[in-house]
Formats: structure tokens, C-alpha cells, sequence
């Protein structure tokens, strides 16, 4: 195994030595499967010729252009496996097993690795059932490249507690029924705990009740202390909820806005705001469910995972919820529905 280097250059002159050791055993035709319509173009002076194999160090996105403004394919959990065709620049041309097609990486989240298992490029079995929905995996569980309890199919661990989004069930090699990620990857169906279905609620009179009242569900916020969320139908209150809210210079905004889109699982990055990730103030949260933004500046309700300040300061102008009630709200409200918040 080659050792990981300090500089990009150092990798590319490591990785074209074992290329020119490996080359003299091996032949093989490098994979030319785009993933855009546009072929990436590779410097003929960067290119490699064999197979060069690496995984990525981080969460990594793939991007159609060697440009952090190009086009993005998808992301990828770290360890994932990449061959490596070429260089432009700081960045990596790179095959994706998983998809058979090509894009480019940053070179700075690459480390050499030994080839993947031919389950990497193995083709999805039949889907059983189309799903969507949001769990979470109930203990430490292996992530595979493919449904089986064959130790070589798996490539990376998700820890107890990790969000995931399942699209489908499949049946496993092994008899058994497994989940398909969002991501494309499978973990057994035993492996993933769901929320239950919201039972009626019973309101909570200690709540503060809303200013007027809108048709069909709807949101409203109090932000005097402690902040409460309440669900409407109608004028009726139907569920009420202590709210993480925004402090300081970014306080949650005050008004009657709409929601205008939502995500079910979502990255959240400070960096798409303005504030780098490693600067006071920057975050970059993975997992983050059933977001649903009401201001084309990033402000959502959504499932708070790394903070319990519930009805106090706490968010960059966000409305923070515990799991059980961001999922009650997300079933609840929708595109369209009126989120009021005031004093």
C-alpha cells in the first residue's frame, strides 16, 4: 500500500511510479463512461494510462468540470473508491465504479488504496418496492457496494445514529431483504429504525396562541422565551413544540413567509452562506432531515441534531426541532404553506 504524501505533487509523482511498476504486469483499457454530456476534457500531459486507484479522505462531491462552480454528480461517503485517469490542474479525473461514469475531484481529498472489490461495479439488483423515507441506523452497521453478508462487499461503517435516506428495497443474495441509500449503497433492512407514523396530538395550553390565523395547515412562531412551534389547522392548534431559534446578529426573522422548498436530507455548509466552515461561526453538518426553507437566505425548519437549547437562542436564524417534531411538521405543512413568526 503507498503511503499517503504531503503535497499533490508528491502524489501524482507516487502514483505514476506504481503505475509504471504495475503497467509492466498488467494491461487493461481505462474507462471512458462520461458522467455529462460533455466530456471532460483531460491534459494529454496529466493523463494516466492504467488502473491508479484511490478513495476519498472525506465527504467529497463530484463535479462535471475541474471548477468548484461546475456542475455537481453526487457525493461521496468517505473511503468510496475513484480510479484515477488524469490530473487538470488540482484536480483529479476520476472513474466512478459505482455509476461506470467520469468526473473530477479535489486532489487534496485522495489517498492511494488498493482496488475495490468487483462488487464496486456490480450491477443494483431488481428494485421490490420504490420507497422514500428517512431513518436512521439503529447500531454500528457496514455500508455495502451491493446487497450481501460477503465481508467484501462492504467498503465503509455507519455509526449508530446516522441519518439515511432509503429510495428502495431490494432482496439480498443472502435471502434477505436490504435497503437502497439515496446514495446507491445497501444495508440491511434489520439495520435502519424509522420514526413512527404522528399520532393526534394532544395541544399544550401552556402555548402561546398565534396573532391571526391563515387556512389550511400552517405554522406558527412565537419567539418570546421559551420559543415555541405550533402547528395549525385552521384556527384550531393541533401540536405544540419548544423551537430552537436564531441568535444574536442572526436572529430568526420576524414575518409571514411561505415554505418554498424541502429537503429530506440535506448538508449544510456555512460556506454557501459566506462563512468558511473552519471560520467561528462555520459549520459543516451532514444528515440534517426534513429541512423546509422559508427564505432564500437558508432560513428552514428543520431536525436539530447537535444542540438541545430547545425554546432558547441557538441557531443561525433557523428553527431547530427535535427528530419527533420536524417530522411531525414535515407531514404536516408543505410547498406553499404559511410559516407566521412574530413576538
Amino acid at each position: 500500500m503507498l503511503q499517503w504524501p504531503v503535497s499533490i505533487q508528491a502524489v501524482r509523482r507516487q502514483l505514476l511510479l506504481f503505475l509504471a511498476c504495475t503497467l509492466v504486469l498488467s494491461g487493461g483499457a481505462v474507462p471512458t463512461h462520461a458522467q455529462s454530456a460533455s466530456e471532460p476534457a483531460v491534459p494529454a500531459t496529466e493523463a494516466l494510462e492504467g488502473p491508479v486507484w484511490a478513495v476519498v479522505t472525506d465527504s467529497t462531491t463530484l463535479r462535471s468540470q475541474p471548477d468548484d462552480g461546475a456542475e455537481t454528480f453526487a457525493t461521496l461517503r468517505p473511503l468510496a473508491p475513484l480510479q484515477i485517469l488524469g490530473y487538470a490542474g488540482d484536480w483529479a479525473y476520476v472513474y466512478n465504479p459505482r455509476t461506470k461514469g467520469t468526473a473530477y475531484v479535489s486532489s487534496a481529498v485522495l489517498a492511494p488504496a488498493d482496488p475495490p472489490s468487483s462488487y464496486a461495479e456490480a450491477d443494483p439488483p431488481p428494485v421490490q418496492a420504490e420507497l422514500e423515507r428517512n431513518g436512521w441506523v439503529a447500531q454500528d452497521t457496514p455500508l455495502a457496494f451491493y446487497p450481501t453478508a460477503d465481508p467484501a462487499a462492504a467498503y465503509t461503517e455507519l455509526p449508530a445514529g446516522a441519518a439515511v435516506e432509503v429510495t428502495a428495497r431490494v432482496d439480498g443474495d443472502d435471502g434477505q431483504d436490504w435497503y437502497r441509500t439515496a446514495d446507491g449503497d445497501y444495508l440491511p433492512v434489520s439495520a435502519v429504525d424509522f420514526p413512527s407514523p404522528p399520532a393526534t396530538p394532544v395541544f399544550s395550553a401552556a402555548a402561546p396562541t398565534a396573532r391571526q390565523t391563515y387556512g389550511g395547515n400552517w405554522i406558527d412562531v412565537n419567539l418570546n422565551l421559551p420559543a415555541h412551534l405550533t402547528a395549525y389547522a385552521g384556527s384550531t392548534p393541533v401540536r405544540s413544540m419548544l423551537v430552537i431559534i436564531g441568535r444574536g446578529p442572526m436572529a430568526t426573522p420576524t414575518g409571514t413567509f411561505s415554505i418554498l422548498r424541502r429537503v429530506a436530507n440535506e448538508t449544510m455548509d456555512s460556506a454557501t452562506v459566506g462563512i468558511p466552515r473552519n471560520s467561528a461561526g462555520g459549520y459543516y453538518l451532514t444528515g440534517v432531515l426534513f429541512t423546509q426553507y422559508f427564505l432564500p437566505g437558508g432560513q428552514s425548519i428543520h431536525y436539530n441534531y447537535w444542540s438541545s437549547n430547545w425554546g432558547y437562542p441557538g441557531s443561525h436564524g433557523c428553527l431547530g426541532l427535535s427528530y419527533s417534531d420536524a417530522a411531525y411538521v414535515w407531514n404536516f405543512v408543505g410547498v406553499g404553506s404559511t410559516v407566521a413568526i412574530h413576538y
